[in-house]
């Protein structure tokens, strides 16, 4: 695999490393102004910051987006999550609400442009049209799955931020290809690894600040309209993200079968709730799932798209045993 990096130019570190630094120093002032309304209960001086990794990323991103009216949509987007992720972080919402408020969401990024409009065609190669109600359902259905799975993979100190920062890496890889060539793609990731990055080094364990609803939602949108741009991305988006979208997954199978709603939450069902079970401390965690990040991030970038889908296929399944067999020693 040969990378053509015709369209990266020193600008391009320049723009990620000013934005590390100034998603850790506004973090930094953060944690020094302790505001007791973003305090995490019973954790002292730990406080829900993803309105901060929002902010700026989002700010960042409307720059380099061509389509002014798409920047609008993800400005508006941002702000709908930054206003009622802090609500929720506070009173703890019923889910029915939160998934309201996500559709809601996704539906003012479709409204200002943002539609998947076409997918890889797995049969005879080329691409296949969606068309504007095909295309819209998918763009709905991707979006949402997009920001639950983090949601969802969210429950544990610098977990989420690491495996979206690769997603990112992964993303900026794939649009360096010879025939991929994206320079929005490339740059939109570059941004949001830098903004994740920097909130990682807070978010790492021990954790001084948590992403909360505001920080998971907007990752999970943000990678998942990223991967719409330029087409021919969501199948390594959905690959390098394999973790999270399974976990939520099963977690909905397993409470299902529990006979339990699923969206009621537990302690015990998640990934890291099971690898914690299984002896693995907070760092571990994070890093055997970012190390399977990575390998199905280089798989998400080199392989064919048939390839990816039958990869996920076969990852699905085991993960789906493994976790099975786990819970199943819960319940004995």
């Amino acid at each position: 695999m040969i990378f053509d990096t015709t369209i990266v130019t020193p600008g391009h570190a320049v723009l990620g490393g000013v934005l590390f630094c100034i998603t850790n120093l506004a973090l930094f002032l953060f944690i020094r102004s302790r505001i007791k309304s973003f305090s995490v209960y019973g954790m002292r001086g730990t406080y829900y910051a993803g309105w901060v990794l929002a902010t700026v990323v989002s700010v960042a991103a409307v720059f380099q987006l061509t389509s002014f009216r798409m920047a609008i949509g993800l400005l508006i987007a941002a702000a709908c999550i930054i206003a009622f992720g802090t609500i929720d972080e506070k009173k703890n919402l019923p889910a029915w609400e939160q998934l309201a408020m996500q559709a809601f969401i996704v539906c003012i990024v479709m409204y200002f442009g943002w539609r998947i409009p076409y997918v890889t065609n797995i049969f005879h190669g080329g691409i296949v049209f969606l068309g504007v109600v095909l295309g819209s359902v998918f763009t709905f259905l991707w979006v949402l799955a997009c920001m639950n799975a983090v949601n969802f993979l969210d429950g544990t100190d610098g977990l989420a931020p690491a495996v979206t920062a690769i997603a990112c890496i992964a993303l900026a890889g794939i649009s360096l290809l010879p025939a991929t060539q994206d320079a929005q793609t490339f740059v939109l990731a570059i941004i949001g690894f830098a903004g994740i990055a920097g909130f990682f080094v807070w978010n790492a364990p021990p954790a001084r600040v948590y992403l909360g609803t505001t920080g998971s939602w907007f990752i999970g949108l943000y990678v998942a309209l990223v991967a719409m741009i330029g087409g021919g991305k969501i199948s390594t988006t959905l690959i390098v993200l394999a973790i999270p979208m399974l976990d939520a997954l099963f977690v909905v199978a397993y409470r299902t079968y529990m006979r339990k709603f699923p969206w009621t939450g537990d302690t015990v069902s998640h990934l890291h709730h099971r690898l914690s079970r299984a002896g693995l401390g907070k760092w571990s965690i994070v890093f055997y799932c970012s190390a399977g990040t990575v390998i199905l991030g280089y798989i998400g970038v080199v392989a064919s798209t048939n390839t990816k889908i039958i990869a996920f296929g076969i990852i699905a399944l085991l993960f789906f045993i493994a976790s099975a067999r786990m819970m199943k020693r819960v319940s004995l």
